[in-house]
């Protein structure tokens, strides 16, 4: 059973976590030309880490895992609880997703494997189609995302860098925090993902924010909001991991 009250606490002290990322993540955007930039403003920089930086992307997970996703999602001014139990693959770009009201009924499941996809819906209100263009979405958007083909990179304060690039009307952007000043700049793992968000026309269309629980030096996020402008969607995820066991050998993509 999940403990609802301690749920909300958790995602009332993260929500505020959320929200300073995202104001965080509005002021480091280089694509839209009616965004406000930082001071001192970005700066647009050429090195070598670009590549690892790039490279770190496909990273920012282990090649395999499973999770515990406590979601709260708000579509259409109702916001509804949900579980989701998921395991990842990202060698064979396999997902496993089987997502649960908060009594415990299977509400869909969602199932990719060699190139197909497979998409249960157990209600009417969840439409296969829209499971598709969400669920689907966000999950690749999170677990299996694409280096950028030609990005540029541009660096602000606070050991903040912004990986940016425009591809047919869309200006997708990750923005990463270095983790220590005194780090080798040219190591992918001393970076953690902040955020992701795609602009269009000058206005954001979709966007991803990471909490992480400095205290205990987390590597991975413990929080994700995802908002969809387009299909009218927010979803505040609590996660829990379950890595592979240590000694497990992972292969890099």
């Amino acid at each position: 059973m999940v403990d609802h009250h301690s749920m909300g606490r958790v995602c009332l002290t993260k929500q505020k976590l959320s929200l300073v990322l995202v104001a965080l993540f509005i002021l480091l955007a280089g694509c839209s030309p009616k965004t406000p930039m930082p001071t001192p403003p970005l700066e647009r920089i050429q090195d070598k880490g670009l590549l690892e930086l790039n490279r770190g992307i496909r990273h920012q997970y282990p090649n395999r895992f499973k999770a515990v996703h406590h979601v709260a999602l708000t579509l259409f001014g109702k916001t509804y609880v949900l579980n989701g139990y998921l395991s990842v693959n990202r060698l064979e770009r396999q997902i496993h997703l089987i997502a649960q009201n908060d009594m415990g009924g299977t509400l869909f499941e969602i199932h990719t494997q060699r190139g197909e996809t497979i998409i249960q819906s157990k209600t009417k209100f969840l439409k296969t189609s829209w499971l598709e263009k969400s669920v689907l979405k966000d999950l690749e958007n999170l677990y299996l995302p694409p280096p950028l083909a030609s990005p540029t990179l541009s660096q602000g304060h606070n050991n903040l860098f912004l990986l940016s690039e425009n591809q047919e009307g869309i200006c997708r952007e990750f923005l990463f925090k270095k983790k220590s000043s005194h780090q080798n700049y040219h190591q992918q793992n001393n970076y953690k993902l902040m955020g992701y968000r795609q602009v269009k026309n000058r206005k954001e269309i979709y966007a991803i924010t990471y909490g992480y629980d400095e205290k205990n030096n987390e590597q991975y996020p413990s929080f994700i909001a995802i908002e969809n402008h387009t299909l009218h969607y927010q979803l505040e995820i609590n996660i829990q991991y379950y890595f592979p066991p240590k000694g497990t050998a992972e292969t890099k993509d």
